[in-house]
């Protein structure tokens, strides 16, 4: 609170947060600051009586089913008793304050006003300089006050909006392909497959099973889950790896660490592809979806 030789009821310059003004305005309810207020979080600057007659105006905006509104539109909505609150909101969030001197009173504008930065005359005295400069390094607003409590009423409230809330974007759900997709994933898939066949009916194990009949296989499925560039530059990756020279049956552990950071890229990138994960969640869903003694 204040000290009391700071509330004189001459002429002062205020330094207070405007901008924190602004914020509980813009984003708390009436119900909310109330609920403040009475926690005690909000309002230590205030005296006891100005504490009661902020809960009381809080208390009234609630009787009129304004509690759950901003505290904006309730300004907009009851202006008389919204002065008052803006009055208080602003004293609550005074952090110095210092008298003009008599002489100097002149200088001021005669209503309460925002001042962006002191007149050349009262900039001569060294408490008002020293406020000025310490509102100016704390990012503070100077009022003029001639009576306590007074702070001049904003003429913005309309602009005082609250930012659309963030959507987060929603999980990306497996579909199953339809249309030319499906037939394109289908064609390739039955001609991967047939380039297996084909040997094996003539009684030949293929030379070669890593290369074009996978690469057909894993395209159908690149191509039928709608994946992107993360999906097929992943799959580039795990397929070079199947077709280095000696990844063959037989072929010593050894030589194969060479290719491990090739398919640790490959991984990642099919892991970044939001297609791949959503198609991995269906597997893994309907995996789970039988469970033994759940009876489903």
């Amino acid at each position: 609170m204040l000290p009391d030789r700071l509330r004189s009821p001459v002429t002062s310059i205020v330094a207070y947060d405007r901008e924190r003004v602004n914020t509980i305005i813009r984003d708390w309810s009436t119900q909310h600051l109330a609920q403040e207020v009475r926690a005690g979080r909000f309002g230590k600057q205030l005296n006891l009586s100005q504490v009661a007659e902020l809960e009381a105006l809080l208390t009234a905006w609630k009787q009129r089913a304004l509690g759950p509104l901003p505290l904006r539109d309730a300004l907009l909505v009851d202006e008389a008793r919204g002065r008052r609150v803006f009055a208080l909101l602003c004293a609550a969030l005074v952090v110095q304050r210092a008298p003009v001197p008599p002489d100097l009173d002149a200088a001021l504008p005669t209503d309460p006003a925002d001042l962006e930065e002191l007149p050349a005359a009262l900039a001569a005295d060294p408490a008002l300089s020293a406020l000025a400069e310490a509102a100016a390094r704390d990012g503070l607003r100077l009022a003029v006050q001639r009576a306590p409590e007074a702070f001049p009423y904003p003429d913005n409230l309309e602009a005082l909006v609250a930012p659309p809330p963030r959507l987060a974007r929603p999980a990306e759900e497996f579909e199953q392909p339809t249309g030319w997709r499906r037939s394109s994933a289908i064609l390739l898939a039955a001609s991967g497959v047939l380039l297996l066949s084909l040997p094996l009916l003539g009684g030949q194990i293929p030379r070669h099973s890593a290369g074009l009949p996978l690469a057909l296989l894993t395209l159908a499925l690149l191509v039928g889950i709608r994946a992107g560039w993360a999906g097929y530059a992943g799959s580039l990756c795990i397929w070079l790896v199947a077709n280095l020279p000696g990844f063959r049956h037989g072929t010593d552990v050894r030589s194969l660490w060479p290719a491990l950071p090739l398919l640790a890229v490959g991984l990642i990138l099919l892991s970044a592809d939001r297609r791949v994960r959503a198609m991995w969640g269906w597997i893994r869903r309907r995996l789970s979806w039988r469970r033994p003694g759940t009876g489903r």
